[in-house]
């Protein structure tokens, strides 16, 4: 981040149908995460991890008019209440991820991601991009399209 530039924070909540292992595992699956690891109306193009702290992981977000390659490390894997990673792409170089996984009612989960040291300016884009992400979270999880 160049001079003085604001830096601020992204945080999305959402509850899951299913318990915080089943949504927790979700995060570290190449195959779930082709599904839900992109903001509408994009796609996962390419997907790959290695979940162990010091492991990393990428995917490349196709647009119909750009591509985003993010990748990043793994910081925290405390299953089945936590994970935490860099996320890095073009327009956010150095920014992080923590996403916590909390029991709801019965069978449920309160997902909560905060994505910190962005800049001001996109956060707005942020907040909706995991937004979208998280709803189609939901609809892989509850088996909806």
């Amino acid at each position: 981040m160049s001079g003085g530039q604001a830096l601020t924070t992204a945080t999305v909540e959402r509850v899951l149908p299913a318990p915080p292992a089943e949504v927790y595992d979700a995060w570290l699956d190449e195959a779930a995460l082709r599904e839900f690891m992109c903001p509408d109306p994009c796609i996962s193009s390419e997907v790959s991890v290695d979940p162990q702290v010091g492991g990393s992981f990428r995917v490349v977000m196709s647009f119909t008019d750009r591509k985003h390659d993010i990748t990043g490390e793994y910081i925290a894997l405390d299953r089945p209440d936590r994970l935490s990673f860099t996320w890095r792409h073009a327009e956010v170089p150095d920014s992080v991820v923590t996403i916590t996984f909390a029991p709801h009612g019965s069978d449920e989960t309160l997902m909560t991601i905060t994505h910190s040291r962005l800049p001001a300016e996109l956060v707005e884009s942020h907040t909706g991009g995991w937004g979208s992400i998280s709803e189609k979270l939901a609809a892989r999880l509850g088996g909806a399209a």
